[in-house]
């Protein structure tokens, strides 16, 4: 498939499985490029194109597209969508030409999805879905000139403070897990932050007790049961061990007959059940919030915001892709402003006030500092008439 340049514009010519050629143009030559590669895979991968006087309903296109985002995302989320699509858009869309799919449909799916109560959130998977099933029948299969799915559509969900304990909350947690079952893990995810799904993974090739750095490079996906060579985000990472806890690894390691750090009583992987059931009897018997293992990673915030930490220093401890999603786990909002500024104090003694400046009249005698300010705000000039 040839790439031409055309003034400020490239385009990729391609042909279709109907003998028309198609053009698609880019603004620069690196999405060409990028639109070619991705085209050549998808023919070498056994997965032709649709045609373009094939006019296709959404069901059919569906399974194509299905099976292109195969290699994309992982089974869990490919399973969510394809239940998505069955329960919510199927029924409504199924039997319509994708061509023909206006905005006004694409309202009608959410619309129906609002009035049968289901959840803001699912609304909001269920738009998902639809923008990149139609972003890709645009870039991809090159079905639409324009996506039907329009980002004022995009259902509002109410933004809920997520439960945390506080310091004095975590504290006493920890200072009580300390010789429980499955205490070693709760401990590690308030000090490090780690999802539930690193902190299964996490073996102790990945600790060095010696440097106090822990190294995340994979993490266990319960809904597939199997492991994955990399963290949530492709983003592998690594940290410096907090004192208290490089103690407490230290002695756990002498006993562990595991290779994992945490594992399950009987010495295997961590079950993901059993410990959140374990994290969530013990808040009832302190009678604290009862969280789970994710709010245990959002209570990890608290402790390092406490210590100083910034907004920076916490998207990098929980290796988030965007700032957007670090502020979700900044729960104060500004409510110790006025704490801060009460205790704020720059010198060690109080700073003396400035002298008043002395002023003299044509008699050479002093004048009174208590003048009246005039509206104006122009300077006054004050002289003394002498008596004759």
């Amino acid at each position: 498939m040839p790439i031409y340049e055309r003034g400020k514009s490239f385009q990729v010519k391609l042909l279709d499985p109907d003998g028309y050629w198609i053009t698609k143009t880019f603004r620069t030559k690196r999405e060409a490029e990028l639109y070619d590669a991705r085209t050549k895979a998808q023919k070498l991968g056994g997965q032709p194109l649709l045609g373009s006087a094939q006019q296709p309903t959404l069901d059919s296109y569906f399974e194509q597209w299905y099976e292109t985002v195969k290699y994309q995302a992982s089974e869990g989320w490919r399973e969510n969508q394809k239940q998505l699509y069955v329960d919510y858009v199927s029924p409504i869309l199924g039997d319509k030409k994708v061509q023909k799919i206006t905005p006004q449909m694409v309202s009608h799916v959410l619309n129906k999805m609002k009035e049968a109560g289901k959840a803001e959130q699912t609304q909001l998977h269920a738009y998902g879905l639809l923008r990149k099933m139609m972003r890709d029948a645009m870039e991809v299969f090159m079905l639409l000139p324009h996506s039907p799915v329009l980002r004022t559509m995009r259902p509002k969900v109410p933004t809920k403070e997520a439960r945390h304990l506080t310091l004095e909350q975590l504290k006493t947690l920890l200072s009580y897990v300390v010789d429980k079952p499955y205490g070693l893990g709760i401990w590690f995810q308030a000090f490090l932050g780690l999802r539930v799904g690193e902190l299964q993974a996490l073996t102790w090739n990945n600790v060095d007790l010696e440097e106090g750095v822990v190294r995340i490079f994979r993490s266990y996906v319960r809904k597939e049961k199997k492991f994955r060579e990399h963290p949530k985000g492709k983003k592998q990472h690594s940290h410096s061990i907090p004192p208290e806890l490089l103690a407490m690894l230290k002695a756990a390691k002498v006993s562990s007959q595991s290779e994992y750090v945490v594992n399950a009583i009987e010495g295997g992987i961590l079950s993901y059940e059993w410990y959140n059931r374990s994290l969530l009897r013990y808040c009832a018997v302190l009678k604290i919030p009862a969280i789970g293992t994710h709010g245990l990673r959002h209570s990890t915030s608290e402790l390092y915001m406490a210590h100083g930490a910034t907004a920076d220093d916490l998207r990098r401890l929980f290796a988030h892709s965007s700032p957007r999603v670090t502020d979700r786990y900044l729960h104060d909002r500004g409510s110790r402003l006025k704490e801060i500024s009460g205790s704020m104090k720059l010198f060690e003694t109080e700073p003396t006030p400035p002298e008043e400046p002395v002023v003299i009249d044509n008699c050479g005698e002093k004048l009174s500092q208590s003048f009246p300010k005039s509206e104006s705000a122009k300077v006054i000039s004050i002289r003394r008439v002498r008596s004759s």
